[in-house]
């Protein structure tokens, strides 16, 4: 094999290009570290596909930082390809070195080149001068102003701010969706009237990309707008304003939000579901109850959260129902609210679930014997502390010990007895055996 790979170097030296195409292809993912030095010679090879690919070889035999000089020094190759590998390969380093040679491309002549470029520098953090990529905000291909857009939103940059607004009335609508996220990432409260305006845009990914960011800047003055898109015609824009509404907290938002419990998105069930937590009235819960029997668990599961949230104690033979869900998350959601809203006489259903194996349901189940505390709640917390809990274990003993004490009925207390010292028990009941038997 190593003999192989030695008459691949060797190849690197002949005059036919296609030889040298060959030996840099088979060089790649070959492990040979000899071929390092040969292969950074072949990066000023003639050839621009020998140029290529040896620089494709070299980044799988040594890492970026060894040959970040010869990159940069390939970012000024005339190939457009090379030149766009380089940058590629720039941004995966985490060397400031890199930044002003990528910034210096910003210019180039070649739009994927360019692209690449401005894509990278979102690897590092912004310049001191971040004028070059503003200025690609006016670049006449719409993917270099999209990742302008990106990167500038990457850099949180609060100076490029104004030129954003004015970009939210860009031709592409890939452009103004990226606008809308690069705002969201500035939190520009300057912001927030254009992203309204925008909010009737004729695209829906722009409609929902400006939802998002006002939901992310977080002011309220956008609430009234939002809640407006609850009942637009299009489902993504009803999601995307049920979702921000889980953040903004408004009782304007009930009617609509009502409504929208009834979505045939199940994604937008869910959250209205989460968003009448804080924006529901009186007749709130009562709904709630209804979406517990949901074909969907995630709604099923947030309907449970919302009770809980709601403090809303009239729905436990419903919740109880979702102990025996098919869903770990519903019945994990069902054992919160029945251990923190349910009455005692509540709470023995639970122990059905100690041989759970989620680890959060197991902690309810305790929370609830551990309240419980009568005859019970004995076997689901013998039940759970046979299967060794180690967090549990000495807990589990305290509180069978104290339901020792507090019941009257000797089999509960044999039992118990039988659970915590079974060596004495066995130790006793030989003695017995050794005086009744000659």
């Amino acid at each position: 094999m190593e003999r192989d790979l030695g008459r691949l170097v060797d190849e690197l030296s002949y005059e036919d290009s296609e030889v040298r195409i060959h030996a840099c292809q088979s060089l790649k993912d070959s492990g040979y570290s000899e071929a390092i030095e040969p292969l950074k010679s072949m990066l000023e090879d003639e050839n621009k596909w020998v140029r290529r690919y040896a620089t494709e070889a070299l980044l799988t035999l040594t890492s970026t930082e060894d040959i970040i000089d010869q990159l940069i020094h390939l970012l000024d190759d005339n190939d457009s390809w090379v030149r766009c590998y380089a940058s590629e390969s720039l941004a995966q380093s985490a060397n400031p070195k890199s930044i002003q040679p990528l910034m210096a491309r910003l210019t180039d002549q070649d739009y994927h080149v360019r692209l690449t470029a401005c894509r990278g520098l979102a690897k590092f953090e912004a310049p001191d001068d971040i004028d070059p990529v503003i200025n690609l905000l006016q670049d006449e291909n719409q993917w270099v102003r999209r990742h302008a857009c990106s990167t500038l939103g990457h850099w949180k940059s609060e100076v490029a701010s104004d030129q954003l607004i004015q970009m939210l009335s860009d031709d592409s609508v890939y452009v103004r969706s990226a606008v809308c996220q690069a705002l969201a990432a500035t939190s520009s409260t300057q912001a927030i009237l254009p992203l309204i305006t925008l909010l009737n845009d004729e695209d829906v990914a722009v409609c929902t990309s400006a939802i998002e960011a006002l939901t992310k800047i977080g002011d309220t003055s956008a609430v009234e707008a939002i809640i407006e898109k609850l009942n637009d015609e299009n489902p993504s824009v009803r999601l995307a304003a049920c979702r921000a509404m889980t953040v903004f907290s408004d009782t304007r938002a009930c009617d609509p939000l009502l409504s929208c419990l009834n979505d045939d998105n199940h994604l937008t069930r869910q959250y209205a579901c989460q968003a009448l937590a804080t924006s529901g009235n009186g007749q709130t819960a009562e709904v709630l109850e209804d979406k517990l029997n949901d074909e969907m668990a995630g709604v099923r599961a947030s309907a449970c959260q919302s009770l809980l949230e709601l403090q809303y104690n009239q729905a436990t033979n419903s919740i109880s129902a979702l102990l025996q869900d098919e869903d770990i998350s519903v019945r994990r959601s069902a054992c919160k609210l029945i251990l923190y809203l349910g009455e005692k006489e509540s709470l023995p259903p639970l122990g059905q679930l100690a041989n759970e194996e989620d680890w959060w349901i197991r902690q309810y189940v305790f929370k609830a014997m551990a309240k419980l505390r009568n005859y019970q709640a004995v076997e689901p917390l013998i039940t759970m502390l046979l299967a060794k809990e180690d967090q549990l274990q000495q807990r589990i003993k305290d509180v069978l010990v104290d339901i020792q004490d507090r019941v009257d009925d000797e089999e509960t207390k044999n039992r118990i007895e039988e659970t915590l010292n079974p060596s004495e028990i066995s130790s006793t009941t030989t003695e017995g055996n050794s005086h009744t038997n000659p």
